[in-house]
């Protein structure tokens, strides 16, 4: 028979646990560290949703100033037919009509030459006192917003306001027309006058039934 082997058990000093205990610490932090390939995949996720929210973001805020833009434009709209009302069915001269509309709205800046934001309106009445066109550039981008009004035909004619022969038939016809002028991507923006109207193009749409779509 085999002599029994006695267990002997291992005897560890306290400095021995202790620096065993701040060794395992140590692989435990490092263990549970990001990889460079896990930061990598972090970092394209985030790219990605930023190319997603960006353009969104910047697309609600174009939308917002615009119809801030379109809201003033009403406004001015509704005082400017009081007036015209009210002196027997014609419109004032472009300085009388500038005071008399900021005398009914004074929240809102009243001017003939251009709007540079949202909260001013560039007036222009034509040269017979039969329409009247109001212009409001929107802060974002600087879209110009018009509307142009007329009580009768209108023409180029130097009896009429200073409108170009190749704007179209419904903007000189009796009623209520609607243009937006989208800013070009790149260049130089265009004044948004009230009494300078673009041709129409890709990017400036006149249409009688409202404001074209944002």
């Amino acid at each position: 028979m085999l002599p029994s082997v006695k267990s002997r058990s291992l005897d560890v000093s306290p400095g021995t646990a202790s620096v065993m205990a701040e060794f395992r610490h140590a692989r435990h932090m490092y263990d549970s560290g990001f990889t460079l390939i896990e930061l990598m995949v972090t970092l394209l996720i985030l790219a990605i949703l930023l190319a997603i929210a960006i353009p969104t973001f910047l697309g609600v805020t174009r939308a917002a100033n615009g119809r801030v833009a379109q809201a003033n434009l009403n406004t001015a709209l509704l005082d400017s037919q009081n007036v015209f009302y009210t002196a027997s069915q014609a419109y004032e001269p472009t300085a009388t009509m500038i005071t008399a509309l900021h005398s009914a709205e004074p929240t809102l800046t009243f001017k003939s030459g251009a709007s540079t934001n949202h909260s001013q309106v560039s007036i222009y009445v034509a040269r017979d006192y039969g329409g009247i066109v109001m212009a409001v550039q929107s802060n974002s981008k600087k879209d110009c917003w018009h509307t142009i009004v007329n009580a009768k035909v209108e023409s180029s004619s130097s009896g009429g306001p200073a409108y170009k022969p190749y704007l179209p038939s419904t903007v000189l016809g009796v009623g209520t027309s609607y243009s937006e002028s989208k800013a070009p991507a790149t260049g130089a923006v265009p004044a948004c006058t009230a009494s300078s109207l673009a041709r129409p193009s890709t990017t400036v749409v006149y249409q009688r039934n409202g404001y074209p779509a944002l």
